[in-house]
C-alpha cells in the first residue's frame, strides 16, 4: 500500500512544478490535482495527504488522520513563498519504518528496464556510463533489446552469434522455463550476455507485446533464482504496452534527450503513467543525454 497526495492549486504550471518535486521525493506516491479527472484507487492507497494553495483556498476537509498542509508561508519579508523543505517536514508521508522497508525492497536492483528516447550513440554512451555490466551485483549480467533491429548495436565478438527471434519464439511455449534463457546468450563486446539482433528487423514487434511480457516474467524469475541481472532496453512501443513491461522491473530508467522534454505536457503525463505502473518497491529515474555526453566511440549498426 502507498499514499496519495491531493493538491488544491489552480495554477497549472505551479501544480506541475510541485508535482515533479513531490514525485522525486516520494516516487511511489499517487499525486493528483483536486478537481481533475484522476481518481485514487482505494485498493492501492492507504491514506491521502492534502496540500492546498492557502492564498486561494480555505483549508479543505482532511481525508485522513493528517491535517491539510498549506503551500505558502510568510517569509517575513512581505512575500508569500513555497519552501519544499518545509512541506516535506509538514507531510508525515512516510514513517521511518516504511521508509526503511522501501529501501530494503529496492536493494536488489537485478531487473532494470531502460526506456530510451535518445539517438543510438547517446543511448549506448549512457549504458556504458550508468547501467553497464559492472554496475550489477551479480556474476551474469544479461542485456536484451526489445526494439527494431535497425536500432540495435551489433554486440558480438567475432565468432559469436545469437538470435533474439528464437528466444522470443521459445517463450511462447508453455514448457519454457527461465533457466533456458541462458542457452540463447553469448558474451558481447561490452561485457553483457546477449542474444543479439533478431533474424528480421521487425521481428520484435511482429511477435508482439504479449510474448515480450512473457520474456520479462521469465527474466524476473531468473534474476530472483540465480546470480543473474538483466538490462532490458526498449524503444518504439506505445505507452500502454510499455506499462506492461514496467510492471516486472526493479528499476525503471528513462533516457530523454534534454531537460526541456519534461516541460512538454505529454511527456509529463507519460512520466506519471510510468510511475504508477511500477511494482511495489521499484524505483524510477529520469536521465538526460546532456549529462552523459562524451566523445563517442563509433557504434556498429
Amino acid at each position: 500500500m502507498t499514499f496519495g497526495i491531493l493538491i488544491y492549486e489552480n495554477d497549472t504550471y505551479l501544480y506541475e512544478l510541485i508535482r515533479e518535486r513531490l514525485s522525486a521525493k516520494y516516487p511511489n506516491a499517487y499525486i493528483s490535482r483536486a478537481g481533475s479527472n484522476t481518481s485514487f484507487d482505494s485498493s492501492l492507497i492507504s491514506d491521502i495527504r492534502i496540500l492546498y494553495d492557502n492564498r486561494e483556498f480555505s483549508p479543505p476537509a482532511a481525508e485522513g488522520p493528517c491535517e491539510p498542509v498549506p503551500l505558502f508561508y510568510d517569509s517575513g519579508k512581505g512575500m508569500m513563498i513555497i519552501d519544499m523543505k518545509r512541506i516535506y517536514e509538514s507531510l508525515p508521508c512516510i514513517s521511518e519504518a516504511s521508509e526503511q522497508a522501501h529501501i530494503s525492497e529496492c536493494t536488489a536492483d537485478r531487473l532494470r528496464l531502460l526506456v530510451s528516447y535518445a539517438y543510438i550513440d547517446e543511448r549506448e554512451n549512457f549504458i556504458r556510463s550508468a547501467v553497464g555490466p559492472m554496475t550489477f551485483d551479480c556474476i551474469h549480467p544479461i542485456r536484451i533489446d526489445l526494439m527494431s533491429g535497425i536500432r540495435m548495436p551489433t554486440p558480438f565478438m567475432q565468432g559469436s552469434t545469437g538470435s533474439l527471434t528464437k528466444l522470443l519464439r521459445c517463450c511462447e511455449d508453455r514448457r519454457f522455463t527461465p533457466s533456458l534463457i541462458t542457452e540463447f546468450l553469448n558474451p558481447d563486446s561490452s561485457g553483457f550476455l546477449s542474444c543479439g539482433k533478431p533474424e528480421n528487423e521487425d521481428d520484435v514487434f511482429d511477435i508482439g507485446i504479449d510474448t515480450c511480457v512473457k520474456l520479462m516474467e521469465h527474466l524476473r524469475k531468473l534474476c530472483a533464482e540465480d546470480d543473474t541481472g538483466a538490462l532490458v532496453v526498449v524503444e518504439g512501443w506505445r505507452v500502454s504496452e510499455l506499462t506492461r513491461l514496467i510492471g516486472y522491473c526493479d528499476t525503471l530508467h528513462l533516457l530523454l534527450p534534454a531537460r526541456m522534454c519534461t516541460e512538454d505536457t505529454g511527456m509529463t503525463k507519460e512520466l506519471g503513467v510510468f510511475r504508477r505502473a511500477l511494482p511495489s518497491g521499484a524505483l524510477m529515474t529520469v536521465h538526460y543525454c546532456e549529462d552523459y555526453r562524451q566523445q563517442y566511440e563509433s557504434i556498429r549498426i
